[in-house]
C-alpha cells in the first residue's frame, strides 16, 4: 500500500493491530487514501490475538484473504485456562456440522 502524504489522507487509522490493519486494507481496496499510526515505534514481535473470530473471517473472505489466513494459521483443538501455574479448566473444540463454527466443550 503506497504511503500517502499528509495532505492526501482520507482516513487516519489509529492502531496497527489486527483490526486497524484490516480496516486500512479494506479502505485502501475501496480507493481510500489511508494512513496508519500506532504508539509502538516498531512492528510487534508477538501475537496480539488468540484466535480469529467468525465475523473477522467473513471480512477476510470479502477481501479475498480468508483461505490464506486459515492456511497459515495455527490450528488447535482446545485450550487450558489457569492461574498461578495451575490448570483450572480445559476446553476442547468440536465441529457440530460440516462448515459450522467449532463449539467449545469445557
Amino acid at each position: 500500500m503506497p504511503r500517502p502524504s499528509r495532505k492526501t489522507v482520507d482516513v487516519l487509522v489509529a492502531g496497527a493491530g489486527p483490526s486497524g490493519l484490516v480496516l486500512a486494507l479494506w479502505l485502501a481496496r475501496q480507493g481510500g487514501k489511508v494512513r496508519i499510526v500506532d504508539k509502538a515505534a516498531e512492528p510487534g514481535t508477538t501475537s496480539r490475538a488468540l484466535a480469529v473470530q467468525a465475523r473477522t473471517l467473513e471480512f477476510y473472505r470479502q477481501l479475498g484473504i480468508a483461505d490464506e489466513v486459515a492456511r497459515r494459521g495455527l490450528k488447535f483443538a482446545g485450550v487450558n485456562f489457569g492461574f498461578a501455574a495451575r490448570r483450572r479448566r480445559a476446553c476442547r473444540w468440536a465441529r457440530s456440522a460440516k462448515g459450522s463454527a467449532p463449539s467449545p466443550t469445557c
